[in-house]
């Protein structure tokens, strides 16, 4: 198997939170995702253009980062409204509960912005909803974050055995949240 390097635009995560609306996703928790996309005029051009139609048109993947372990790539190729190729980094360490309630939600909001600017101050800002289906990920998904949440309990002093049971009461319970409808 050959490995190709792709040069992918990422952008960071500056804030996040939570939106939910008894009229989407069925009354689920929603991630909303302010990224800080430093100008890039392409960007914000495609959120206030596709704050103005019914739906577009997207196609995502999950990719690991080769050289940075710890970092997960949502790769996302806009062709309608207008055709935009870009990725959003994650820090497994710190963002994987946001990385499971895209995946537990199936779905994500998107703005821009910068760091401080908080969600809630930007509810009548363009955003992007976009439906996150199951991509061949999760069973993937569901090993790195037993494995990761383990890791952050063990850094905290828990045995092996009690990180293993902590992580998974702490998995069980995070996602009786994101299960949680209006």
């Amino acid at each position: 198997m050959k490995l190709q390097r792709v040069n992918l635009t990422t952008f960071l995560i500056a804030e996040e939170g939570l939106m939910s609306s008894e009229s989407l996703a069925e009354g689920r928790f929603i991630p909303v995702l302010v990224i800080d996309v430093k100008g890039n005029k392409e960007i914000e051009e495609l959120i206030k253009v596709h704050n103005n139609i019914v739906s577009g048109d997207v196609t995502m993947t999950w990719a690991k980062d080769f050289y940075r372990r710890k970092k997960i790539i949502f790769r996302l190729a806009f062709n309608k409204p207008m055709e935009v190729v870009f990725g959003i980094e994650f820090n497994l360490e710190s963002d994987y509960s946001i990385i499971d309630g895209m995946i537990e939600s199936k779905g994500l909001a998107l703005q821009t912005g910068k760091k401080g600017e908080k969600v809630s101050s930007k509810l009548n800002e363009p955003k992007i909803l976009i439906e996150v289906p199951e991509l061949g990920f999760k069973e993937k998904w569901n090993e790195m974050l037993l494995s990761t949440v383990r890791k952050n309990i063990r850094k905290k002093g828990a045995s092996k055995r009690e990180s293993l049971v902590l992580a998974k009461k702490h998995i069980e319970e995070m996602r009786k949240f994101w299960k949680m409808r209006r």
